[in-house]
């Protein structure tokens, strides 16, 4: 069940960043919004890799 959370949080956070890396080249600036979103995707992928990883599947 674990790696299943652990992969779960993995596509939570690329598709985080992934947004914040499409509004950033649509509006042609980053925000606070952006960053955020950039540090926290990038942060909940991390902590997915290290569950998945944890699951040993």
């Amino acid at each position: 069940m674990s790696f299943y959370l652990g992969l779960a949080m993995q596509l939570i956070g690329f598709s985080s960043v992934g947004l914040c890396l499409f509004a950033g080249m649509s509006k042609g600036d980053y925000g606070q919004l952006e960053l955020v979103q950039f540090v926290g995707g990038s942060a909940v992928f991390y902590f997915g890799t290290l569950i998945k990883s944890k699951a040993g599947r």
